[in-house]
């Protein structure tokens, strides 16, 4: 295999050791001490070294998604100025030694690019992918999802993922490729709000699709809603867990979680009230990870004192353990979450720092380490983290450069 050339290091940090210097520090993102490790999946080691690792994305990037697929590989997808097109979405999967050469799921005019409700390329197994992205309505406030599916024959044509017809926003979506090559998404669904909201709730919804794209019904999760925060999914063994911000008649916003059990869907439940009351949407979703019956969950609350949370469960989602403080005490939230190959848990956030913004990173126990310095607006956008067989795989925006980048640390 090809190797690229060598990943740029990661400067020291003024007091806060860089993200390639963590090799060897102190600090172990770990497991839980009462909880038994998952055996780990089949699979090459990863070769690349520590550090940043260039991405094939062109000027303007932003928006990155990572997602593993069934054999732990990730994909990497973004957003980028597409001359006369507009936008395109793209994506590369990893190597072993870097990522591949960019390719395009989708393009348009009509496509929306911003740091909260992102398109994603989703990797389904024998080079099959599903991709999402958010459009324009046909009236203003107005947006639609179009999905479509790809694999060695090329990309179907795209498909409005919401079928109701009603101008009204749709959106956030999340996707997740489910055991029998078919993918289950989950999206942030207006249609009973209609344009203007008019007084009534954002709803949340699933639908299914086989292996060949094939859509296979539609189910509302929860009725009562937040607006605008992104939502969450991840796969276990029993099926699918969700994770969103609710929305309670009292305005109460913290974060709900519905799964899969014996085929149907869950009432929602709240794994730690935080009594979170907020009279408009914080625009800060959770994180899910899952690795076997493992799940973490991470999320932001601006109740009392701003924080970011991590609960594990042991059970797929069924119960949830007790809640730990991660943040370093100026938390902006955008969190993400992975489980690593051994069953210790990563999770990346924003911290204020000065007039910006830091991208951290830590485990459970662990001082957070500083990953890359962003601007403190929403143009820096959520980033994200996914397992890397024993070690994180990171992705964020860097408005300052104008692109997508990501760093490889070795817990």
């Amino acid at each position: 295999m090809t190797r690229l050339p060598a990943p740029r290091r990661l400067a020291r940090a003024p007091r806060l050791a860089a993200l390639a210097v963590l090799v060897g520090g102190a600090v172990t993102l770990g497991a839980c001490a009462d909880a038994p490790a998952p055996a780990p999946p089949d699979g090459p080691a990863t070769e690349v070294s520590d550090g940043e690792v260039p991405v094939p994305a062109g000027p303007g990037a932003s928006a990155p998604r990572l997602t593993l697929d069934t054999d732990a590989v990730p994909t990497l997808s973004w957003i980028q100025p597409d001359g006369d097109r507009g936008h395109a979405v793209r994506y590369a999967t990893w190597t072993g030694a870097g990522w591949s050469p960019a390719q395009t799921a989708d393009a348009g005019a009509d496509r929306v690019a911003n740091g909260a409700d992102t398109p994603g390329v989703v990797p389904l197994g024998g080079g099959r992918h599903l991709a999402h992205a958010p459009t324009r309505g046909a009236a203003a406030h107005a947006t639609d999802v179009e999905v479509r599916f790809g694999g060695p024959e090329g990309w179907s044509d795209p498909e409005l993922l919401n079928t109701d017809g009603v101008a009204a926003e749709h959106g956030f979506v999340s996707a997740v490729a489910r055991a029998d090559g078919g993918a289950g998404v989950v999206w942030l669904d207006g249609r009973d709000q209609g344009q203007g909201h008019h007084g009534r709730p954002m709803t949340l919804r699933y639908a299914e699709f086989s292996a060949g794209g094939t859509r296979r019904g539609e189910t509302q999760l929860d009725g009562r809603v937040c607006d605008c925060c992104p939502t969450a999914a991840a796969a276990t063994p029993a099926g699918l867990v969700v994770a969103y911000r609710d929305r309670s008649p009292s305005e109460v916003r913290d974060i709900a979680v519905v799964r899969q059990a014996g085929g149907a869907w869950t009432a929602p439940t709240i794994p730690h009230a935080d009594g979170w009351q907020i009279d408009g949407c914080p625009v800060n979703g959770p994180a899910l990870a899952a690795r076997g019956d493992r799940v973490a969950l991470a999320w932001f609350s601006g109740a009392d004192s701003s924080a970011v949370r991590l609960s594990v469960s042991e059970d797929g989602g069924a119960t949830w353990g007790t809640p730990v403080r991660i943040d370093g005490g100026a938390p902006m939230g955008q969190v993400g979450v992975a489980v690593l190959e051994g069953g210790g848990v990563v999770t990346s956030w924003l911290e204020k720092a000065g007039g910006g913004a830091e991208v951290r990173l830590r485990g459970p126990g662990g001082a957070s380490r500083t990953v890359a310095v962003v601007p403190a607006g929403r143009a820096s956008g959520v980033p994200r983290v996914v397992a890397l067989g024993d070690r994180a795989l990171v992705a964020w925006t860097d408005p300052a450069t104008g692109t997508v980048r990501t760093a490889v640390v070795s817990p």
